[in-house]
């Protein structure tokens, strides 16, 4: 009898063992989408803080062309206005041109001011360009790398998973179906952990000290045993 009961048990610890480390994988499995996710949002954070460099940069040049095609519109008047000086002879049209020349050559000098302002961003932004195009490279290279490591890391765990499902099933069909049901039953509410050690007469499984006659019915080893606490089946290690 004694040894029958701790046959049972052994195929409870095995049938254990390999239910943990299936659930273990089925955890693990879940959390892949998750991670993946948050790999690609590295890449894509990565590729935005590049776009928004290089758009910076393209809004530059355009204001800065544009800057130029008004100093030089303003350039062609200023030359206008001297020449309708030199063509009149009336002083209030000569001093009103005096005016537009004055005026115009302010807005020139402004524009040019606003065009040395934009060269300087721009000197100091295509280095950071040239960075981020590095950093975005790199990161790249090592978030693709993640993202099939991620890929092979599912493959292997959905072999494995099916290999421990099919060893769950083997193994399960070599227990009496009472004892499975009642297995079954704990593996699912009690986390995992189905099947505890008794050791110094606590069990592993709660933490709490059981009566000396679980005790006794423990070592006997001559049916299951369930521990009074949390009613995980116990056992005394050889």
């Amino acid at each position: 009898m004694i040894c029958q009961m701790l046959d049972v048990i052994e195929k409870l610890l095995t049938l254990q063992d390999r239910d943990q480390r299936l659930r273990s994988f089925q955890t693990e499995i879940t959390h892949l989408p998750e991670e993946r996710k948050a790999r690609e949002k590295q890449l894509a954070d990565s590729a935005s803080r590049l776009e928004k460099a290089k758009s910076r940069a393209k809004v530059i040049e355009i204001e800065r062309r544009n800057l130029e095609i008004d100093a030089g519109v303003k350039r062609e008047a200023i030359s206008r206005y001297k020449q309708q000086q030199l063509q009149t002879r009336r002083n209030e049209e000569y001093s009103a041109l005096a005016h537009e020349i004055e005026a115009a050559e302010k807005t020139v000098t402004a524009l040019e001011d606003r065009e040395l302002d934009l060269m300087e961003e721009i000197e100091t932004l295509n280095p950071q360009i040239v960075a981020a195009e590095k950093a975005h490279a790199e990161e790249r290279q090592k978030i693709e790398h993640l993202l099939a490591g991620l890929e092979s890391r599912k493959s292997n765990l959905e072999a494995r998973i099916t290999e421990l499902k099919s060893e769950h099933d083997r193994l399960a069909q070599l227990l009496d179906e009472s004892v499975r049901d009642i297995y079954l039953h704990l593996f699912k509410t009690k986390h995992g952990l189905a099947v505890a050690t008794l050791e110094h007469e606590v069990c592993m499984g709660c933490h709490m000290k059981v009566t000396a006659q679980t005790v006794v019915q423990v070592r006997a080893a001559r049916s299951i045993v369930h521990c009074p606490q949390c009613g995980r089946i116990l056992y005394m290690p050889a």
